[in-house]
């Protein structure tokens, strides 16, 4: 199996959401603690979610049929076990996927903002299809306390797209549930059959890709519960970006990440907006002057015009981390901090030098 195609022999989940039958295809893999010492799949397969929606077994397509008509099994599930009867399944996450999270998370774990994570329960979750990228879910006492998103390049090399810690991150199902509750009957009738899919697509943009059994569909943002626009079911929001040379990636096998630097306290972008006047705008181009510029202005604010729910922005920069490569020490692999509501989020630098603009508020 192809370490970036192994989504496709994951089976499917159905779950409840309260007033609506859905089929939501978000499987995921459990993985014992320790991960980073162990490639040893879970026996067990299950979504842990802290919403408190009771997850299902994963059925094969016939059971699957049968429970978006009935509704699911009485079955649950609970973290570190498995439902009476559920069979076991080992399958799914590429070998390749883990050794790269478990690094990652290793690395993580080195530094103080991410301590909680040592010896932490990784769930493994595929974004799909096509996409070729998954959720890592970090997560202890049954709740989620950070997120990996890994992807993988053009050779197949897989890379850190994004990660964060605390609480409110990506894919929640609490939040798919209250934004379904919260469209109109015009959007979706309360009689419809849902299917599902988490979707990950590049530069940042997670949603839920909502398709209804009458044919329409809505894309909700993954970490907001907002309705997205409709150019993201078409793809049309694409031709906005900006289509430079793609930067050169680095194998992250082996390398480390660094001390968080923090440069101010955490805000809110909509809190003060007058980093929207032109005299605000910074020049940015290089991780170099990114970094020489939070040392003069320690809030600063991404915002890519037009396609800004792409990032989940704007965004609101009060910090960064460094990796080191052994293959490239003398170029560190730069992730901006963006820090709200209990979340600190790091996004890749490359990915907002080249597709958006800067503003500061400290000058």
């Amino acid at each position: 199996m192809n370490n970036h195609s192994g989504h496709h022999s994951v089976g499917m989940f159905a779950a409840v959401l309260i007033g609506l039958s859905a089929v939501c295809p978000f499987n995921s893999i459990h993985a014992a603690p320790s991960a980073a010492q162990s490639n040893n799949l879970g026996s067990n397969i299950f979504y842990q979610a802290s919403s408190g929606v009771s997850p299902v077994e994963s059925t094969s397509p016939a059971q699957e049929q049968k429970q978006t008509e009935t509704g699911p099994s009485n079955s649950s599930l609970h973290p570190g076990g498995t439902s009476a009867g559920s069979p076991v399944q080992e399958q799914g996450v590429p070998s390749g996927l883990k050794q790269a999270a478990d690094g990652m998370i290793q690395s993580l774990s080195s530094q103080p903002p991410f301590a909680e994570w040592k010896d932490a329960e990784l769930s493994y979750h595929p974004l799909g299809p096509g996409t070729h990228s998954w959720l890592v879910q970090v997560n202890r006492a049954g709740q989620s306390i950070g997120y990996l998103v890994i992807g993988t390049d053009t050779n197949g090399v897989y890379q850190l797209n994004e990660y964060g810690s605390g609480s409110g991150g990506p894919y929640s199902m609490d939040v798919l549930r209250q934004s379904l509750q919260s469209l109109s009957e015009t959007e979706l009738s309360s009689t419809d059959k849902l299917q599902i899919t988490p979707m990950y697509e590049e530069p940042l943009l997670a949603y839920w890709l909502v398709r209804s059994s009458t044919g329409s569909q809505i894309c909700i943002d993954a970490m907001t519960g907002d309705p997205l626009p409709l150019e993201v079911a078409d793809g049309s929001w694409k031709h906005k970006l900006h289509h430079n040379t793609p930067p050169l990636t680095i194998d992250f096998l082996g390398t480390q990440a660094q001390s968080v630097a923090f440069t101010a306290a955490p805000f809110d972008p909509y809190d003060d907006l007058g980093w929207l006047q032109p005299k605000q705008k910074l020049s940015i181009h290089s991780a170099d002057q990114f970094i020489d510029t939070l040392r003069t202005s320690p809030r600063i604010i991404f915002s890519a015009t037009g396609i800004n729910f792409v990032f989940g922005g704007p965004l609101s920069i009060n910090g960064y981390q460094s990796w080191i490569s052994p293959d490239d020490s003398s170029h560190p692999i730069l992730y901006a901090l963006s820090q709200h509501d209990g979340l600190s989020r790091f996004v890749p630098l490359k990915q907002l030098l080249s597709s958006g603009e800067f503003y500061g508020l400290d000058f």
